[in-house]
């Protein structure tokens, strides 16, 4: 059974995950900081120090708070937006995701997107949520994010339990490194394009690897899940 995506509107969702990019700096040298929070908000580079943020959790909410009431009406349209394009695909997406990974059922959780002001949209695991943009240039392109984080919940679902040795948090990195590469292959596929017109986007440290799985992939008329997982592991080792 497929999930019901539901469109919530939270501004402490995205206090939390202020800090949660703070958390993590480390994880990718102050990348995430630079492109979720310093791009979109400069006025950010006061707090800075060395390669994080030191800011107070009043601050951050008196922020975040701000930008919602000042932005209340542009939210609220543009997630009806959301909802009304996610829902004019999401059938042929489920499809799509079925014959990858022939899953009885997609993994529990909430299935909930929540608008982010930020200018990265993370996925949360253990609930089964995540952020898209609270207003975007290209409206067709968040069904592309919508499709990614959707992915990313049945791929490590399906990960973790048939390659349950990467589980603990000392192959982390090496796993996101994996899922992204997975989605970047997958989505990008002339099946998936035909659906959503646009590409996803793509890190930069995973193009060629991508590009050399594209030739080898992208002549298939089916990929195998499995095969296509052990490629990029070798990949990256």
């Amino acid at each position: 059974m497929n999930p019901k995506l539901k469109f919530k509107i939270d501004y402490k969702k995205d206090i939390k995950t202020f800090f949660i990019f703070v958390e993590e700096t480390n994880f990718d040298n102050g990348r995430i900081l630079e492109w979720a929070i310093l791009r979109k908000y400069p006025q950010f580079e006061k707090f800075k120090k060395d390669d994080n943020l030191v800011v107070d959790k009043k601050t951050i909410e008196k922020f975040v708070k701000s930008i919602y009431s000042k932005n209340k009406v542009v939210i609220l349209t543009n997630l009806v937006k959301y909802r009304k394009k996610w829902s004019k695909i999401e059938k042929k997406y489920f499809a799509l995701v079925k014959d990858l990974f022939k899953p009885d059922k997609w993994p529990k959780g909430r299935y909930i997107a929540y608008p982010t002001i930020w200018g990265v949209f993370p996925r949360f695991l253990k609930d089964k949520t995540f952020q898209i943009p609270y207003k975007y240039k290209k409206v067709g392109y968040v069904n592309v994010i919508i499709a990614h984080e959707m992915l990313h919940f049945m791929f490590y679902d399906y990960f973790n339990k048939k390659y349950s040795i990467y589980k603990t948090n000392k192959y982390r990195f090496f796993v996101w490194n994996i899922s992204e590469i997975f989605n970047g292959v997958i989505q990008n596929h002339p099946q998936w394009l035909k659906i959503f017109k646009i590409k996803t986007l793509i890190y930069p440290e995973h193009k060629k690897i991508i590009k050399k799985l594209q030739k080898v992939y992208y002549g298939r008329e089916n990929i195998i899940v499995d095969d296509l997982i052990k490629d990029i592991i070798k990949a990256l080792k």
